[in-house]
């Protein structure tokens, strides 16, 4: 495959993942906005909470599913395109199969996907159970004493899902996202992360360690002051960054 190709490949696969999370979210606040309007009654939380709970399991199954899929798929075939083009130049050398080494990045990469798509799971989980708590806090009150305040707090509720959706999730640098916002800048940075694992780990592999990062019509400010450098993958070469320098500098960084 060339380079274009694999990069389709690796958008279809992200796009596949977001609009199952987006799907996922419609359900979830559809379940919770049904209850807010009689969170009055414990019963309809209680549906509420279970009919979420059996969302994020189905969440959870096909985001195993995808990340045992896509992810070796995608780095397979970005390893296979340097094979294509290092033939093409007349650099590279004979390689059968997928080692170890490959075989172990592909589950580490897979294992770290999920465990990110598993924290919207539990983000969304408890983001219900705190909505669940406060209504039926509020019901017990108002059986007690007499009053409803359970209305203000479901409107309050409502407004702030309807402006906000699920919100609670933080990336590695502390940035707040919501629900969809968020499993789409995972999805788009866990397909990227392997396409660049796929592609360095077949490099070293025919024994080339100097890459050049490409150049692109306005880039970001994060990576403009590498466009065009030549990086070192691992390291060995004097004179020259690293490709592990240049990502903690904020080149391939989240939504890249």
């Amino acid at each position: 495959m060339t380079r274009d190709e694999i990069g389709r490949l690796t958008e279809a696969e992200a796009n596949r993942l977001i609009r199952f999370y987006e799907e996922a979210e419609r359900e979830i606040l559809d379940a919770i906005n049904r209850a807010l309007l009689r969170g009055n009654k414990t019963e309809y939380l209680e549906a509420m909470r279970e009919n979420v709970r059996a969302i994020l399991d189905s969440l959870r199954a096909g985001s195993r599913t995808w990340c045992e899929e896509a992810i070796p798929r995608i780095y397979v075939r970005s390893a296979q395109g340097v094979d294509v083009q290092l033939k093409a130049a007349g650099v590279g050398k004979a390689i059968s199969g997928f080692g170890a080494i490959h075989q172990q990045a592909v589950k580490v990469l897979a294992e770290a996907a999920y465990n990110r798509f598993d924290e919207v799971a539990l983000t969304v989980g408890r983001r219900v159970d705190d909505i669940y708590r406060s209504l039926a806090l509020e019901n017990v009150r108002g059986s007690v004493a007499g009053y409803r305040t359970w209305q203000e707090v479901a409107r309050n509720y409502r407004n702030q899902l309807a402006e906000q959706g699920v919100t609670g999730f933080k990336d590695r640098a502390g940035h707040q996202w919501n629900m969809r916002t968020y499993s789409k800048m995972v999805a788009r940075t866990t397909t990227m992360e392997c396409m660049l694992e796929g592609t360095k780990n077949r490099l070293i592999e025919h024994g080339h360690d100097l890459v050049q990062v490409s150049k692109h019509y306005r880039p970001c400010d994060k990576c403009a002051p590498w466009e065009g450098r030549i990086l070192s993958l691992t390291g060995r070469t004097p004179g020259y960054p690293t490709l592990e320098e240049a990502k903690v500098a904020g080149l391939f960084h989240p939504n890249c």
